[in-house]
C-alpha cells in the first residue's frame, strides 16, 4: 500500500477512459437516459388526459390508470436502482481495465454488482440518517435558543448549516474509496476503504472539489445546449403559447418536436451523460488503485 495518490493522475483518468473507450461511455449514458425517457413517457402518458381546469373532473379511466401507476412507479424505481448500480460498477471496472478489449462494454450482472449495490445502499442510508439526526438536533437547539434570543438563534442556525455542509463534504471524501476498494478487492471493503482515507482527508477533499468543479462546468454546458435545443425545436414557443391548454397532454409540444428532443437526448446527450458518470466515478477508482498498488497480488483480482 502506498502512502499517497496523485490528484492530477486521478483527474486525468476519466479523459483517458473516454478517449480509449468512447463507445462504452456512450452505451453507459444511453442505458440510463433511455430508461429515464421510457419511464417519463409512461408517467406523462398516464397523466396526459388530466384536465388542467381545477373544477373539471378527470375521466374515470384516468383515475384507474393513476392508481395502477403507483405500483408501476415502484417497479421503475427498483429498475432504475439496479441499472444505476450496473452502470456504476461498469464504469469502475472499465477504469481498472483501460485499453483492454471488452465485449459487453464492461457491463455485468454478478457478484461485483451485488457488492457495489450493497455498499451504495448502505452508504446512502447511513449518510441520510446521519444528516437527518444532526439536522433535527440542530433544529431543536435553535428552537430552544430562539426563546432566549432570536438573533443568536439565527446566527447559530447559519453556523450549524455551514458546519453540516462541511461535515457532509468530509464524510463524502472519507467514504469515497469504499466502493472502488470493494470492486478492486472483490469483497465488501467498508473497513479497507475507510482506512485508505485515513490521514488523506485533505487530498480526498481536493479530489472531490476538482470533480465538483468539472461537473459544474459540464452542467452549465449541458444547460446551455438544452436551452438552445428547446428554442431551436420550437418547444419554448409551444410552452409560451399554451394558455388555452385544456389537458396536461396539451402542454406537450408536437410529436416531431418531441422526437427531435428525444433523439438529441439519446444521441449526444447520452454520450455527455456517460462522460459525466465517468467523471464522477473514475477519479476515485484511480485514487484507490494507486493507494492499493502495494497490496498483495492475490488481494486485487480485478487488476489481474
Amino acid at each position: 500500500m502506498t502512502e499517497t495518490f496523485s490528484i492530477s493522475e486521478a483527474m486525468a483518468t476519466p479523459m483517458r477512459l473516454i478517449r480509449r473507450h468512447p463507445l462504452a461511455v456512450f452505451i453507459w449514458g444511453l442505458a440510463v437516459t433511455a430508461f429515464g425517457l421510457a419511464a417519463a413517457g409512461l408517467v406523462f402518458g398516464t397523466l396526459a388526459s388530466i384536465p388542467l381546469n381545477a373544477g373539471a373532473e378527470p375521466p374515470p379511466e384516468v383515475l384507474s390508470r393513476i392508481v395502477a401507476m403507483q405500483g408501476v412507479s415502484m417497479l421503475i424505481n427498483v429498475g432504475q436502482l439496479i441499472l444505476t448500480v450496473v452502470v456504476w460498477a461498469g464504469v469502475m471496472r472499465a477504469t481498472l481495465r483501460i485499453g483492454r478489449p471488452e465485449k459487453w462494454f464492461f457491463l455485468r450482472v454478478g457478484m461485483d454488482e451485488l457488492r457495489v449495490g450493497v455498499v451504495g445502499i448502505a452508504l446512502f442510508v447511513g449518510s441520510y440518517f446521519a444528516v437527518l439526526i444532526i439536522a433535527v438536533i440542530g433544529a431543536i437547539i435553535c428552537t430552544i435558543l430562539w426563546q432566549v434570543s432570536q438573533t443568536a438563534a439565527i446566527v447559530l442556525g447559519v453556523l450549524l448549516v455551514l458546519a453540516l455542509i462541511g461535515f457532509v463534504a468530509v464524510a463524502m471524501a472519507r467514504l469515497a474509496l469504499i466502493a472502488p476498494s470493494t470492486m478492486i478487492l472483490g469483497r465488501l471493503a467498508f473497513v479497507e476503504g475507510w482506512k485508505l482515507g485515513r490521514k488523506r482527508t485533505l487530498s480526498l477533499l481536493g479530489l472531490l472539489a476538482c470533480t465538483w468543479v468539472a461537473y459544474v462546468v459540464v452542467y452549465f454546458i449541458i444547460a446551455f445546449v438544452v436551452i438552445v435545443t428547446l428554442f431551436a425545436t420550437g418547444a419554448i414557443a409551444h410552452m409560451t403559447g399554451m394558455g388555452d391548454a385544456a389537458t396536461f397532454g396539451d402542454m406537450f409540444p408536437s410529436a416531431p418536436v418531441m422526437w427531435g428532443v428525444a433523439l438529441l437526448i439519446l444521441g449526444p446527450g447520452a454520450f455527455i451523460y456517460g462522460a459525466v458518470l465517468t467523471l464522477l466515478s473514475a477519479p476515485f477508482v484511480s485514487a484507490a488503485r494507486q493507494l492499493l498498488d502495494g497490496a498483495p497480488e492475490d488481494a486485487v483480482p480485478a487488476l489481474v
